[in-house]
């Protein structure tokens, strides 16, 4: 059976409000996030992606103010751009077989067009509500970067597998499940690892501490559903993997999160 191991690749943080990161509490404090894509290798070779990053810094902080707010997004293109962070790693963008997208946002998704051969997954239930004209308000531009869902519906329409739980594996040793509670197209990645199970949650938890304390995310458009994603997790991940939480090169100072 196939395996994988996994790397982790920040590329960007930010000061965030206490409260974003943990529902009605820390209204006082600020935290860091930190931004990632993550890196999976079969051990045949073949690499997929997890999200896929940022690709315009300043097109990202105009949803905070600019560069100069408090809260501004904290990345140095010239040094930290996706493209060349690939290319560290040895990896051609065209080389990659399979990009996972957690959910829309523009730090997971702004990126799709690098990748002209990969399979891009994504959840069927979350693309369709995303899509819905009802919901338009709630998926505004470039939080939800219009451009790169129009490339998944148009250019890379015949790439774009819209996946759910009930499809078993969609690449093998990956599986994807539902989870919502941050936005309405959450999914969580399930991988195959020699320790075990390991689930990617989406930004659905942020941090170790969500899990840990079973304390949900502030940053919600469902509380309910957070709460089940977090029982999921710690039911089923051998090795969990938080959205943004500096911890996790705290754990794994090499980004080497399972070899």
């Amino acid at each position: 059976m196939a395996t994988y191991s996994i790397k982790a690749i920040k590329y960007c943080e930010q000061t965030v409000p206490g409260a974003q990161m943990y529902y009605m509490a820390h209204f006082d404090e600020d935290m860091t996030a930190d931004f990632y894509f993550w890196i999976l290798r079969r051990d045949d070779g073949k690499v997929a992606l997890v999200d896929c990053g940022v690709r315009d810094v300043d097109e990202f902080n105009t949803l905070v103010g600019g560069p100069t707010s408090k809260y501004a997004f904290r990345m140095n293109m010239a040094e930290q751009n996706i493209p060349l962070l690939l290319r560290r790693e040895g990896i051609d963008p065209a080389q990659v077989e399979w990009l996972f997208l957690t959910h829309f946002h523009y730090d997971h998704a702004s990126n799709v067009h690098l990748f002209p051969n990969a399979r891009i997954v994504a959840s069927r239930q979350g693309w369709i509500a995303t899509l819905a004209p009802k919901y338009r308000q709630m998926v505004p531009h470039p939080l939800f970067p219009h451009d790169s869902m129009a490339h998944l519906a148009n250019e890379a329409n015949d790439r774009l597998i819209l996946a759910e739980e009930s499809d078993g594996e969609i690449a093998p040793g990956i599986s994807v499940f539902y989870v919502g509670g941050h936005t309405m197209c959450c999914q969580a990645i399930k991988v195959r690892t020699k320790q075990g199970t390991a689930i990617f949650p989406s930004d659905t938890i942020f941090y170790y501490g969500n899990l840990e304390r079973n304390h949900p995310i502030g940053l919600n458009i469902n509380l309910i559903e957070c709460y089940d994603c977090m029982e999921r997790a710690r039911r089923e991940a051998d090795v969990f993997i938080p959205a943004h939480d500096p911890e996790v090169l705290r754990r794994y100072p090499d980004g080497v999160i399972v070899q």
